[in-house]
């Protein structure tokens, strides 16, 4: 029987601007920038996702 992938990590964040490099050093991907949009964000490569810390209002990342 095939075994079922672990789901993708969810990182809780304080900005709506963040960065993914995949974790692992140089077993990870290239780094890309994400926006949040509606509190959320998947990255592209790995499918981490990253949402805003419960109670806090997007700051535009300043």
């Amino acid at each position: 029987m095939a075994q079922t992938p672990a789901p993708p990590e969810t990182v809780e964040v304080e900005t709506i601007n963040v960065s993914c490099d995949g974790g692992g050093g140089a077993l990870g991907h290239p780094k890309v920038y994400l926006t949040l949009v509606d509190g959320e964000v998947e990255c592209p490569y790995c499918d981490r996702r990253f949402v805003l810390k419960p109670g806090l209002t997007p700051d535009g990342g300043h």
